[in-house]
Order: C-alpha cells, then sequence, then structure tokens
C-alpha cells in the first residue's frame, strides 16, 4: 500500500545566500532544501530540528512556516507534502551527514535558485519570495499552529 510521505524543509538563509545539501540517487544528482521525513508521533519542529542535525550538524531556531508544496509521480508510486519553514543556525559546525546519498552543503546565491537542479522545482518561487521581501527573519510564526491533540479527563465520555 501506498502513503503519503510528508517532508519537512528548513530554509536556512545567510545574507544573500540559502543552504542547500546535494543528493545523490540512482545515479542523478540534485539539491534540496535540508529536512526529511516526518516519523509518526513527531512533532514538525522536533522532525526539522532532528533532520537539520542529522543532515547538516546545525542547531537551529524554527522560524515561520513559510509554504507548502505536494509532489505526485506520474505512476502514481510517490507522493509527498512538503511543509518548508525558515530557520536560522543557532549553533554547530557545517558538515554533510553520514546518510549515503547527501554529498555536499553548499549556500548559494539566492539569484541563482532558477538556475539549480532543485527538487522540489520550486527555485523561481523561492527566489521570487525571498527577494521580493515575502520572507522576513522576525516575523511570527502565526501561520503554524502547531500540535493541536486535546486531552481529556479520564472521566470524559462521548
Amino acid at each position: 500500500m501506498n502513503q503519503i510521505r510528508i517532508r519537512i524543509g528548513v530554509i536556512i538563509l545567510s545574507g544573500s545566500k540559502v543552504l542547500l545539501i546535494e543528493h545523490q540517487k540512482e545515479g542523478r544528482t540534485y539539491w534540496l532544501i535540508p529536512g526529511g521525513g516526518l516519523r509518526y508521533g513527531e512533532e514538525i519542529d522536533d522532525c526539522a530540528r532532528r533532520e537539520i542535525k542529522e543532515e547538516t550538524n546545525l542547531d537551529i531556531e524554527m522560524g515561520k512556516f513559510l509554504f507548502l508544496s505536494e509532489s505526485i509521480a506520474p505512476d502514481g508510486s510517490r507522493h509527498i507534502v512538503n511543509l518548508f519553514f525558515l530557520g536560522r543556525a543557532r549553533s554547530g559546525t557545517l558538515r554533510v551527514g553520514e546518510e549515503m546519498r547527501l554529498k555536499s552543503l553548499a549556500f548559494h546565491y539566492i539569484d541563482d535558485l532558477d538556475t539549480i537542479d532543485l527538487h522540489p522545482p520550486l527555485g523561481a518561487l523561492l527566489k521570487q519570495m525571498l527577494n521580493e521581501g515575502h520572507v522576513e527573519r522576525t516575523e511570527k510564526r502565526e501561520q503554524f499552529i502547531g500540535n493541536l491533540w486535546k486531552t481529556y479527563p479520564d472521566t470524559f465520555v462521548l
């Protein structure tokens, strides 16, 4: 049975550059926004911090939710929902993680995003958002509400 994969990506800026991670898979090389798959029972912020630590060795502070994208393979073999957040490096020394498909890390100029083989192909959109000031580091995270599970007392009956 096919399942939907939820991937959390964190956009980390350094001046006029954005951090990307190079992947090599099935003979193809391409770039991604650092991040990875959400595990069952894991909160999104925890997933983002874990994945960024595993891939880049950076400890981050989560910023605001930016946008959602979806990737569905034409043959139906994969369905990925991507949630992208702004993040800020707080500590750690930048280095590529140990996972075999991870090849390198690099800060790329925002103005070059539309020329990079970025997956999903959101380079032009991200370039526009960043250059037009739609992404501000100081904005609050009002678009992301977080975990809203309500715990009821043991005596609660429907």
